[in-house]
């Protein structure tokens, strides 16, 4: 096994560790907790607790309160079924990912084949016998399709709303639903007929199996089934990376890393950039975790004293295109119901300026486009969502140097369905017009690719 492997095992096992904790009450909640005791108390170096710690900072179950200490807590109820909605969006890009890359690994292989008979096999018997093993089965389904998507986005924001729905809540809220069978056999010809229509028709039939979901949950939540369809969270619910803001430190830091300032492909002490910038690495700790998730630095988890700056490529970019993608349809289907008048107007004045610059092939298309998923998101209730959206257009924004220009200009399917949704506040139709746009990017991926040829 690598170092690397190691490593990564490591991590692994120590996030455990401190979830099990967590969850079974060993670990107080609501009361601060420091960091130094708890490295000790989990027999960890100090730096992979703190990367632990950050982990679940990021799905919600911990709170930095000051330098060095924390505290660990719950999701709300409403933050809970926010989770749970962005889950299911998310789903769809991943089935869409797993089955529809263009390499010969996303082919079923015969122990794809098998190991989706043997996960959705456990599924239906453990439904179909009402054991508690629904629960784990259930989950295991969609870990199932996560763990095949070739996009690392995707993937990696899937498993933590996994892990908030699964884990978040106090007690648990264990997956009750025995009408599993629609899911069953939708993924199964996800599986073997792969296409985007089957894998969007699959992830909206789970979206189903997560309606029923909140049906059967609602009164052990002390809700209603309708109350959970419409309830979002408050702003104290909201993690800081969902509801974070830029300032002028952190475009200070973007330029150093977009400028060349600071080499791609090189190690930086973490004290050296911000002697640069004249400041204090802990200050600088919440902006370099940003360019993390962006993917343009890599970080250790047992080193956090450095940064590597990433030369990300065509396939980040890919993964970054299919992410936003993904997220615009669940913003489009959570916005076009509950906008205002405003709101309306707002939406269709960008529409007419994206359809404006489609017809006179205007290069400030794509900024129009953005400007799109970006309104969008402003608009959605539910701020999950809507802070993964902002974070997919990052990611988005600063892979190249230069952005490929977009020349899929005919989109004028995709505006008349958004106009009609916006009009009528159909989610339906705002998926409809998101799946057109992806028919869309998928050939603009095939025209970037034949200029830049895919790095892993």
């Amino acid at each position: 096994m690598s170092t690397e492997t190691d490593r990564a095992q490591g991590f692994d096992d120590a996030y455990r560790a401190v979830l099990g904790a967590a969850r079974d009450g060993s670990l107080e909640r609501d009361v601060d907790h420091d960091e130094l005791v708890l490295s000790g108390r989990f027999g960890l170096d100090p730096v992979v607790l703190h990367a632990v710690l950050e982990r679940l900072t990021d799905v919600g179950l911990v709170t930095v309160v000051a330098d060095g200490t924390v505290r660990f807590g719950t999701l709300s109820v409403p933050a809970w079924n926010d989770n749970g909605h962005l889950l299911v969006g998310l789903m769809e890009g991943v089935l869409r990912s797993a089955r529809t890359a263009a390499t010969p690994a996303s082919e079923p292989t015969p122990a794809d084949t098998a190991e989706h008979d043997a996960v959705f096999g456990a599924l239906r018997r453990a439904a179909a016998l009402r054991t508690p093993d629904l629960d784990p089965a259930f989950w295991a389904s969609l870990r199932f399709w996560i763990d095949r998507s070739p996009n690392a986005a995707l993937a990696g924001l899937a498993r933590g709303a996994l892990e908030r729905v699964r884990f978040g809540a106090s007690p648990s809220v264990p997956f009750r639903t025995t009408a599993v069978e629609d899911w069953a056999a939708a993924s199964d010809q996800a599986l073997r007929y792969p296409s985007p229509r089957t894998a969007e028709r699959a992830a909206h039939v789970l979206a189903r199996v997560w309606d029923e979901q909140l049906t059967a949950v609602a009164p052990r939540l002390g809700s209603t089934a309708a109350d959970l369809r419409a309830v979002t969270s408050s702003a104290a619910d909201v993690p800081t990376w969902a509801a974070w803001q830029p300032d002028e430190l952190w475009w200070d830091l973007l330029a150093m890393v977009r400028d060349g300032t600071l080499e791609r492909g090189r190690t930086h002490p973490t004290r050296d950039v911000a002697a640069r910038l004249r400041t204090s690495a802990r200050t600088l700790a919440p902006s370099f975790r940003r360019l993390e998730l962006m993917g343009l630095v890599d970080r250790s988890p047992d080193d956090h004293d450095a940064v590597r700056i990433a030369d990300p490529g065509v396939q980040h970019w890919i993964d970054s295109l299919q992410l936003a993608t993904t997220l615009t349809e669940m913003c489009a289907r959570a916005a076009v119901p509950t906008l205002s008048a405003d709101g309306r107007t707002e939406l269709h004045r960008v529409v007419a300026t994206v359809r404006q610059y489609a017809r006179t092939r205007d290069y400030a298309f794509a900024v129009g486009m953005v400007e799109l998923s970006r309104t969008l998101g402003r608009h959605t209730p539910n701020p999950w969502i809507a802070g993964n959206m902002r974070l997919a257009i990052s990611r988005l924004a600063f892979v190249f140097d230069e952005a490929p220009p977009l020349r899929q200009w005919a989109v004028d399917d995709v505006l008349t369905l958004l106009d009609e949704a916006i009009d009528t506040g159909d989610p339906d139709l705002a998926s409809a017009a998101v799946h057109a746009l992806a028919v869309h990017y998928d050939a603009h991926v095939l025209e970037v690719t034949a200029r830049w040829r895919p790095t892993p």
